[in-house]
Protein backbone atom coordinates (compact mmCIF):
# COMPACT_ATOMS: atom_id res chain seq x y z
CA UNK A 1 0.00 0.00 0.00
CA UNK A 2 3.21 2.51 0.64
CA UNK A 3 2.93 2.53 -3.22
CA UNK A 4 0.55 5.32 -3.17
CA UNK A 5 3.79 7.57 -2.20
CA UNK A 6 4.74 8.20 -5.41
CA UNK A 7 2.04 7.06 -7.46
CA UNK A 8 -1.32 9.55 -7.86
CA UNK A 9 -3.37 6.19 -9.46
CA UNK A 10 -2.43 4.08 -6.52
CA UNK A 11 -3.62 6.61 -3.89
CA UNK A 12 -6.26 6.56 -6.09
CA UNK A 13 -7.04 2.78 -5.36
CA UNK A 14 -6.89 3.52 -2.19
CA UNK A 15 -9.09 5.87 -1.66
CA UNK A 16 -11.68 3.63 -3.58
CA UNK A 17 -10.79 0.99 -0.55
CA UNK A 18 -11.23 3.37 2.07
CA UNK A 19 -13.58 6.10 1.57
CA UNK A 20 -16.81 3.89 1.73
CA UNK A 21 -15.86 3.13 5.50
CA UNK A 22 -14.34 6.04 6.27
CA UNK A 23 -17.81 7.45 4.88
CA UNK A 24 -19.68 5.50 6.81
CA UNK A 25 -17.64 6.53 10.14
CA UNK A 26 -18.72 9.63 9.92
CA UNK A 27 -22.22 9.92 8.34
CA UNK A 28 -22.58 7.14 11.90
CA UNK A 29 -20.86 9.87 14.33
CA UNK A 30 -22.60 13.27 12.65
CA UNK A 31 -25.66 11.85 11.84
CA UNK A 32 -25.37 14.14 9.18
CA UNK A 33 -24.99 12.95 5.27
CA UNK A 34 -23.38 16.36 3.57
CA UNK A 35 -21.23 16.65 6.85
CA UNK A 36 -19.79 12.74 6.25
CA UNK A 37 -18.62 13.77 2.55
CA UNK A 38 -17.13 17.05 3.34
CA UNK A 39 -14.81 14.92 6.12
CA UNK A 40 -14.28 12.40 4.44
CA UNK A 41 -13.35 14.75 1.38
CA UNK A 42 -10.91 16.81 3.81
CA UNK A 43 -9.65 13.38 5.50
CA UNK A 44 -8.25 12.19 2.44
CA UNK A 45 -7.17 15.83 1.25
CA UNK A 46 -4.97 15.71 4.17
CA UNK A 47 -3.92 12.34 3.72
CA UNK A 48 -2.70 13.31 0.44
CA UNK A 49 -0.64 16.25 1.39
CA UNK A 50 1.02 14.57 4.21
CA UNK A 51 1.57 10.71 2.57
CA UNK A 52 5.45 10.97 2.43
CA UNK A 53 4.76 10.92 6.67
CA UNK A 54 3.15 7.51 6.47
CA UNK A 55 5.37 4.73 7.43
CA UNK A 56 3.57 1.63 7.32
CA UNK A 57 4.03 -1.06 5.09
CA UNK A 58 0.42 -3.13 4.83
CA UNK A 59 -3.12 -2.41 3.67
CA UNK A 60 -4.48 -2.45 6.90
CA UNK A 61 -1.31 -0.07 8.11
CA UNK A 62 -2.97 2.23 5.66
CA UNK A 63 -6.63 2.17 6.70
CA UNK A 64 -5.43 2.46 10.02
CA UNK A 65 -3.21 5.62 9.06
CA UNK A 66 -6.79 7.23 7.38
CA UNK A 67 -8.99 6.52 9.95
CA UNK A 68 -6.42 7.93 12.24
CA UNK A 69 -6.40 11.61 10.08
CA UNK A 70 -10.34 10.94 10.27
CA UNK A 71 -10.88 11.15 13.97
CA UNK A 72 -8.68 14.35 14.18
CA UNK A 73 -11.05 15.81 11.23
CA UNK A 74 -13.62 14.75 13.47
CA UNK A 75 -12.32 16.36 16.27
CA UNK A 76 -11.98 19.56 14.96
CA UNK A 77 -14.97 19.46 13.15
CA UNK A 78 -17.12 18.93 16.69
CA UNK A 79 -14.70 21.60 17.85
CA UNK A 80 -14.27 24.39 15.61
CA UNK A 81 -17.59 23.18 13.32
CA UNK A 82 -20.67 25.61 15.50
CA UNK A 83 -18.76 28.06 15.49
CA UNK A 84 -18.16 28.25 11.96
CA UNK A 85 -21.42 27.37 11.13
CA UNK A 86 -23.05 30.10 13.09
CA UNK A 87 -20.59 32.59 11.37
CA UNK A 88 -21.95 31.44 7.97
CA UNK A 89 -25.06 31.64 8.91
CA UNK A 90 -24.71 35.66 10.32
CA UNK A 91 -23.01 36.60 6.88
CA UNK A 92 -25.42 34.60 4.83
CA UNK A 93 -22.95 32.79 3.12
CA UNK A 94 -24.54 29.13 1.52
CA UNK A 95 -22.54 26.16 1.39
CA UNK A 96 -23.33 24.33 -1.50
CA UNK A 97 -24.43 20.45 -0.99
CA UNK A 98 -24.27 17.07 -2.40
CA UNK A 99 -27.77 16.14 -4.28
CA UNK A 100 -30.74 14.64 -2.42
CA UNK A 101 -29.65 10.88 -3.72
CA UNK A 102 -26.78 10.92 -2.86
CA UNK A 103 -27.61 11.87 0.38
CA UNK A 104 -30.27 9.64 0.88
CA UNK A 105 -27.83 6.94 -0.06
CA UNK A 106 -24.91 7.78 2.23
CA UNK A 107 -28.07 7.72 4.86
CA UNK A 108 -29.51 3.98 3.96
CA UNK A 109 -25.60 3.24 3.71
CA UNK A 110 -24.64 3.98 7.25
CA UNK A 111 -28.18 3.22 8.34
CA UNK A 112 -29.06 6.78 9.76
CA UNK A 113 -32.89 6.21 9.90
CA UNK A 114 -32.22 3.23 12.40
CA UNK A 115 -29.81 5.34 14.10
CA UNK A 116 -32.00 8.19 14.22
CA UNK A 117 -34.60 5.99 15.60
CA UNK A 118 -32.36 4.28 18.51
CA UNK A 119 -31.24 7.80 19.95
CA UNK A 120 -35.19 8.49 19.90
CA UNK A 121 -36.11 5.50 22.00
CA UNK A 122 -33.24 6.45 24.08
CA UNK A 123 -34.03 9.84 24.89
CA UNK A 124 -37.08 8.59 26.17
CA UNK A 125 -35.98 6.39 28.38
CA UNK A 126 -33.44 8.32 30.38
CA UNK A 127 -34.35 10.49 33.09
CA UNK A 128 -35.90 13.82 32.68
CA UNK A 129 -32.85 15.24 34.50
CA UNK A 130 -30.39 13.33 31.80
CA UNK A 131 -32.20 14.52 29.30
CA UNK A 132 -32.58 17.95 30.29
CA UNK A 133 -28.69 18.14 31.10
CA UNK A 134 -27.84 16.51 27.35
CA UNK A 135 -30.14 18.67 25.78
CA UNK A 136 -28.64 21.63 27.57
CA UNK A 137 -25.21 20.90 27.25
CA UNK A 138 -25.13 19.18 23.80
CA UNK A 139 -27.82 20.28 21.62
CA UNK A 140 -27.57 24.06 23.07
CA UNK A 141 -24.01 23.88 23.31
CA UNK A 142 -24.03 25.84 26.77
CA UNK A 143 -21.03 25.56 29.09
CA UNK A 144 -21.64 23.09 32.32
CA UNK A 145 -21.79 26.32 34.69
CA UNK A 146 -25.02 27.45 32.48
CA UNK A 147 -26.34 24.01 32.55
CA UNK A 148 -26.12 23.41 36.43
CA UNK A 149 -27.76 26.76 36.34
CA UNK A 150 -30.54 26.25 34.36
CA UNK A 151 -31.23 22.86 36.36
CA UNK A 152 -30.55 24.10 40.14
CA UNK A 153 -28.16 21.49 40.48
CA UNK A 154 -23.99 22.13 41.00
CA UNK A 155 -21.55 21.45 37.75
CA UNK A 156 -20.38 18.39 38.86
CA UNK A 157 -24.05 16.86 39.33
CA UNK A 158 -24.36 18.24 35.46
CA UNK A 159 -21.35 16.84 34.39
CA UNK A 160 -22.43 13.50 35.84
CA UNK A 161 -25.81 13.83 34.34
CA UNK A 162 -24.35 14.62 30.94
CA UNK A 163 -21.99 11.61 31.40
CA UNK A 164 -24.68 8.89 32.18
CA UNK A 165 -26.92 10.29 29.27
CA UNK A 166 -24.20 9.87 27.03
CA UNK A 167 -22.88 6.44 28.18
CA UNK A 168 -26.98 5.36 27.55
CA UNK A 169 -26.70 6.33 24.71
CA UNK A 170 -23.86 5.25 23.44
CA UNK A 171 -24.40 1.81 24.78
CA UNK A 172 -28.00 1.80 22.80
CA UNK A 173 -25.94 2.35 19.73
CA UNK A 174 -22.97 -0.35 20.49
CA UNK A 175 -25.36 -2.85 20.14
CA UNK A 176 -26.48 -2.00 16.51
CA UNK A 177 -25.04 -4.13 13.57
CA UNK A 178 -22.62 -2.74 11.67
CA UNK A 179 -21.69 -0.47 15.16
CA UNK A 180 -17.58 0.62 15.08
CA UNK A 181 -16.40 1.57 18.64
CA UNK A 182 -14.21 4.56 19.06
CA UNK A 183 -10.83 3.03 18.60
CA UNK A 184 -11.14 0.93 15.81
CA UNK A 185 -13.03 1.44 12.70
Amino acid sequence: MGGFLEDPAAFSRFYRAESRGLLVFFARRTLDAQVALDLTAETFAQAFAGRRSFRGRTDAEAGGWIFAIGRRQLARYFEAGAAERRMLERVGVEVPSAASTELERIDELAGLDVLRGVVREQLDVLDGGQRDALRLRVVDEHPYSLVAAALGISEHAARMRVSRALRSLAGALDGLPGATGGTSR
